[in-house]
């Protein structure tokens, strides 16, 4: 079986149509037999404890005053049973615990319009609770463009995130500007990388959200500050030392399914995601909150070879806590 066959599937030859929305009724969950309930907590465990990985995130021509800042991010969320909705609500909680000041989401929130339609309402309440300082922004997947991008993208905006589609967000925050770059989706033919930078400035320090990694093939000669994408479900299967050792889906390589990792002069972060798609299974990939400490990438500015390649802390596991935290004023920003 082939990743692409493992994690995604090719787009149907004809749009699917949209079922009217109908209230979920939830899903009833039988217990297994008492003899594999102990398989059968491991095997959640491992789709449900989701982990905080943290990393100081080189980012090219970071202002200096914005080393420090903290953002966080999620990723194919993949919305599709009671159980992937519980997950999500538990992620916010943690992102909050953060205190980010910004969070980026980066697409696949459902993975077809069947789940879409179920889960749609209740997936628009839980990211209502996500508390950043600064705003949410967020991406569409390959999956919301498969289900419904127009209604997705709206209820995202309802939640409060900003949606972009080829675009660019100018912030100011801490007295400095960074803006953040929304690429469109790759595998649906809607990546515009030169109509999403069309605003930006040779000098800006940018943050690029693209859902698929290879979105970077197309545009590295624009000089993204960073990347930051999902997609891959971090390979699904990781042996250590090694990685995935499933096929790779991507054309630049499969080093980048997961982690932080650099391509020519910046760096691309692959989020593993928060739920599954078709296999409900992780092996050594637990689904993830990335939670980002900005840093200068100066070597990269300069074009050195020899670079750092960026800390990265133990992760963290989650355990459920439910705290709520007041929601902070947000600071000036506009479209650009």
């Amino acid at each position: 079986m082939s990743t692409a066959e493992l994690i995604d599937h090719p787009p149907p030859d004809e749009p699917s149509r949209e079922k009217p929305h109908k209230k979920s009724a939830g899903r009833t969950r039988g217990k297994p037999p008492l003899a594999l309930r102990p398989l059968h907590r491991m095997w959640r465990r491992t789709i449900d404890e989701i982990v905080v990985s943290e990393v100081e995130l080189p980012v090219r021509a970071l202002p200096t005053g914005l080393r420090g800042l903290v953002a966080c991010q999620i990723s194919d969320f993949h919305v599709d049973r009671d159980e992937d909705l519980e997950r999500l609500a538990l992620a916010v909680e943690t992102i909050n615990r953060q205190h980010p000041d910004l969070v980026f989401l980066t697409g696949d929130y459902f993975s077809g319009p069947d789940t879409m339609n179920r889960y749609l309402g209740a997936f628009r309440d839980a990211l209502k609770n996500l508390k950043p300082k600064s705003g949410v922004i967020a991406i569409l997947g390959n999956h919301d463009h498969w289900s419904s991008a127009d209604r997705i993208s709206e209820a995202l905006r309802r939640a409060g995130a900003d949606v972009l589609a080829n675009e660019s967000m100018r912030l100011t925050l801490r007295n400095e500007n960074l803006v953040v770059v929304g690429i469109d989706d790759l595998w649906s033919r809607r990546a515009e990388p030169a109509r999403a930078f069309a605003d930006v400035k040779a000098a800006d320090c940018t943050i690029v959200l693209a859902h698929n990694p290879d979105t970077a093939l197309y545009a590295r000669h624009l000089k993204p500050g960073v990347m930051l994408s999902g997609h891959t479900h971090g390979g699904v299967v990781r042996i250590p030392f090694y990685g995935s050792p499933l096929k790779s889906i991507l054309r630049i390589g499969k080093q980048f399914y997961s982690g932080l990792n650099r391509y020519e002069d910046f760096y691309i972060y692959t989020n593993r995601g928060l739920g599954t798609f078709w296999l409900r299974i992780r092996i050594n990939c637990p689904p993830e909150v990335s939670r980002f400490t900005l840093t200068p990438f100066l070597d990269a500015v300069h074009g050195a070879k020899a670079v750092s390649t960026g800390k990265t802390r133990a992760p963290k596991r989650v355990r459920r806590r439910r705290t709520p935290r007041p929601i902070s004023p947000r600071p000036h920003r506009k479209h650009v």
